[in-house]
């Protein structure tokens, strides 16, 4: 088989050496260089070319070979004529596989160009590996191009087995130390031949393993015959002991072990009914627990209700204290800023004085502004607009936020529908909605997005405002709407403004909510207010003075 594989790939060989010529042939630019005879650039361009190919490059114009080297000077007319040619040669003491093609401009014959590929030690190797024996590569009767075997053999085989190429027989060659030598040579036309050979001593040595695998193989076919007995004897015990163990495992909860049919009917027929009344019992438990976890989910449901109604009470009392508190001190507050005034005139040659009285008047004025904050959960509201349209009111809260952001790279997107009638007053939703927005662009940082989504239906509206910053942790999510409570380590707000967002939630009938997202990063707020008796007009149909001052 060895000769008919080795045509086949030199077949494949020669087609591929030849469309690798052809590739050469088609390089841009290389016919107009040999037709004006720029010799350097044409063989510039060839190389470049042939660097994604294994074979050597080629360039014949003439009778004068401008790159590579042509094995044979006989071959030279053979390119005159224009026609294609594959062939292996013999140059030096080596095999050379050769292809050209022709250079045309036009229809005009410029010469040849091909390639050139020396057979050596790798190809002897691949030949050995698809045709599991070793290979000599004669150029001629004892000339030894390449051999995966000793030099020993390759020279026994070389003087004899040259005569023999393209025969097709096998031949026996005495080898070193009288072993015997298997023997076919095929031909590499016009001058080559492969030698395939084989140690007839090592092929004949597989006849004693041969022997063992056969007294193995009775072994096994007794072993199998026994097992096959013991198989068919115990047929019919093996539904009854199937259904004993189903029965243990019944015990142990487990509903799902396989039970066999019995060629027996009876036995049949109690497997069949005991299956039914485990799949029976497997029901009535999985009802169980379903009641069992529904119960439970109530439990913590009326765990977190209770929680809630915990919050809200400890929250309300919290607020009606830091109302008492803020309203008790701001007298103080004015009774000492005032003070400082007349202080401050009084030190106008005092730099060091003045600085420091600069800097008390500020702190108090910090101090009422934080009791003017905690007062708004108290303050009486605008009465004449008890309305909005949730909708309009977030795209200006969108607007106005906009303008603060310090970096492009943070995005506010607003998804509104075209009216959403929600029964709280505008300022009040105004409020919560620029303390939510700030948050988030306070914890998205240098980049990221919000996005201010509002959802009107019937039973009211619902405005959630997503942020994709690093979210709250879990340990205090429960805590975010607790007074001065505050999750940033810089020096920028105390901690009242969610405490006063979910206040004027509360107080017109709604609920505030904090939670992290859901599969992606960020927190999500979500407000849930009363629907409007009616429709509402935008802010900027509302006649002016509607609006509460802040």
């Amino acid at each position: 088989m060895a000769p008919a594989l080795l045509a086949d790939r030199e077949s494949m060989a020669a087609a591929m050496a030849i469309m690798h010529a052809r590739e050469l042939s088609g390089t841009l630019g290389l016919a107009p260089a040999v037709r004006e005879g720029e010799r350097d650039r044409a063989v510039e361009l060839l190389g470049e070319a042939a660097k994604s190919i294994p074979e050597a490059p080629l360039l014949l114009v003439g009778t004068a070979t401008w790159t590579g080297t042509l094995p044979d000077t006989a071959l030279v007319a053979a390119t005159r004529d224009g026609a294609e040619f594959h062939a292996i040669v013999s140059q030096d003491g080596t095999l050379v596989r050769v292809a050209v093609v022709p250079l045309l401009d036009d229809g005009l014959l410029l010469g040849a160009v091909g390639v050139t590929e020396v057979l050596g030690d790798p190809t002897a190797g691949v030949l050995a590996g698809l045709t599991q024996s070793d290979v000599v590569m004669l150029a001629g009767p004892g000339q030894v191009v390449a051999s995966t075997t000793s030099d020993e053999v390759a020279a026994a085989v070389a003087s004899e087995a040259y005569a023999w190429r393209g025969d097709g027989g096998v031949h026996t060659v005495s080898g070193a130390g009288g072993h015997s030598l298997l023997v076919v040579t095929a031909s590499l036309e016009p001058s080559g031949s492969v030698v395939f050979v084989r140690d007839l001593d090592a092929e004949l040595a597989v006849i004693p393993r041969l022997r063992k695998t056969a007294a193995l193989a009775a072994l096994f076919a007794l072993a199998l015959a026994l097992l096959l007995g013991t198989i068919v004897a115990t047929v019919l015990v093996r539904p009854v002991r199937d259904l004993a163990h189903a029965a243990e495992r019944v015990s142990a909860g487990d509903f799902e072990t396989p039970l066999h049919s019995s060629p027996v009917r009876e036995i049949d027929r109690v497997a069949r009914a005991f299956d039914e009344m485990r799949r029976s019992l497997a029901a009535r438990l999985d009802e169980l627990e379903a009641a069992n976890r529904e119960l439970a989910e109530r439990q913590d449901r009326l765990r977190s209700l209770q929680a809630e109604l915990m919050q809200r009470d400890r929250l309300a009392a919290s607020g009606r204290l830091l109302a008492g508190l803020a309203h008790e001190i701001r007298n103080p507050i004015a009774n000492i800023r005032n003070c400082l005034e007349v202080t401050r005139r009084r030190v106008q040659d005092d730099q060091t004085g003045r600085e420091f009285t600069d800097m008390a008047i500020d702190e108090l004025l910090r101090m009422h502004e934080l009791a003017e904050r905690i007062l708004d959960l108290n303050r009486p509201r605008d009465t004449n607009v008890l309305e909005c349209d949730a909708a309009s009111v977030s795209e200006e809260v969108a607007t106005l936020v906009k303008t603060g952001f310090g970096s492009d790279d943070v995005t506010l997107a607003v998804n509104v529908p075209e009216a959403a009638p929600t029964a709280i007053p505008p300022d009040d939703l105004k409020q919560v909605l620029l303390n939510l927005t700030q948050n988030a662009y306070e914890a998205v940082g240098a980049s990221g997005s919000i996005e201010i989504a509002v959802a009107s239906g019937t039973a009211g509206t619902s405005i959630e405002v997503r942020d994709d910053g690093p979210g709250i942790p879990s340990e205090v999510l429960d805590r975010i709407f607790d007074p001065f409570f505050t999750t940033k380590t810089h020096a920028r707000g105390v901690g009242l403004g969610l405490f006063l967002a979910e206040g004027i939630a509360r107080r017109h009938g709604g609920r505030l909510t904090a939670h992290n997202r859901s599969g992606q990063r960020g927190t999500l707020f979500r407000l849930e207010l009363p629907r409007a008796a009616g429709p509402v007009e935008p802010p900027s149909k509302r006649p002016a003075g509607t609006q509460a001052a802040r």
